[in-house]
């Protein structure tokens, strides 16, 4: 997530990976958490598997000094954001294997439905930062029944690392608390790990899921399971990462079974 001015490099896409190796290399390479691995035709085959990791942060009063070049956003802003969007999910693994003209119609199209009635109606608590009076980053938010939703979150790679995200995010709390909301929930891919990151460092949690947990099981034991080449010390981190999340699946299985019997009791 990053933002700048028009000039520059161009930024080179994140795509998925097709190449011809035997069974023996594809076995022997790292694999991601949130990417599907895939061996066929002769070939490894490597792409996002688009699991959703849902996150709520509780809203409350943030310290520390108002940053310049931030304003509410305008449905005249739409073209304008679409420069930024596209450089920010260039190397994000939400639009891996979309052609460049697919790509650039699915910006199109999000902030068609961002400023239309798709996940609810646009909130003004919505904020756009600019430099040189261009837009280089957004925080976008939705209004909904069941409260805000951090619909999208993007800064120009160009203005990465410089606080840009959390300046954002953070003007967006202030307006909420204004509103009298008290959550703000955010959806992030399993295989975007520096937003994972970002989301939590800001003090996000992740609402635990069932079927993201037995996700997790399964990679960690199928790594320890595959993995021979590690250190002892890389094999028991990995082993209890297993047992962590083997144990998170049985929970959440438990929970989910007295949830479904509490809401349908069965008749005496």
């Amino acid at each position: 997530m990053s933002g700048g001015a028009v000039r520059g490099p161009a930024i080179r896409r994140l795509r998925a990976i097709h190449r011809k190796m035997s069974f023996a290399a594809f076995e022997r390479l790292p694999h991601r958490i949130g990417w599907k691995h895939e061996y066929y035709g002769g070939k490894a085959h490597i792409r996002p598997a688009h699991l959703s990791v849902t996150l709520v942060l509780d809203l409350s009063p943030r310290t520390g000094r108002r940053r310049a070049g931030m304003r509410p956003i305008m449905p005249d802003d739409a073209r304008a954001l679409a420069k930024p969007f596209l450089a920010a999910f260039a190397q994000a693994p939400e639009y891996v294997g979309y052609p460049a003209r697919v790509f650039r119609r699915k910006a199109t199209e999000y902030f068609a439905g961002f400023f239309g009635e798709v996940r609810g109606k646009w909130s003004p608590a919505s904020v756009v930062a600019e430099v040189s009076g261009e837009i280089i980053g957004a925080a976008l938010v939705k209004q909904r029944e069941q409260g805000p939703l951090l619909d999208c979150l993007f800064v120009h790679p160009w203005h990465g690392r410089q606080g840009w995200a959390a300046a954002l995010v953070t003007r967006v709390v202030r307006a909420l608390l204004a509103e009298g909301a008290s959550k703000l929930e955010s959806h992030v891919h399993l295989a975007n790990e520096a937003s994972l990151a970002w989301h939590q460092r800001f003090g996000f949690r992740e609402v635990p899921d069932f079927w993201i947990a037995s996700y997790r099981a399964r990679f960690y034991a199928h790594e320890l399971e595959r993995r021979k080449d590690l250190s002892e010390a890389e094999r028991a981190q990995l082993g209890q990462l297993a047992d962590y999340w083997w144990a998170e699946t049985h929970r959440l299985d438990q929970w989910r079974c007295q949830e479904y019997a509490s809401a349908y009791p069965k008749a005496e």
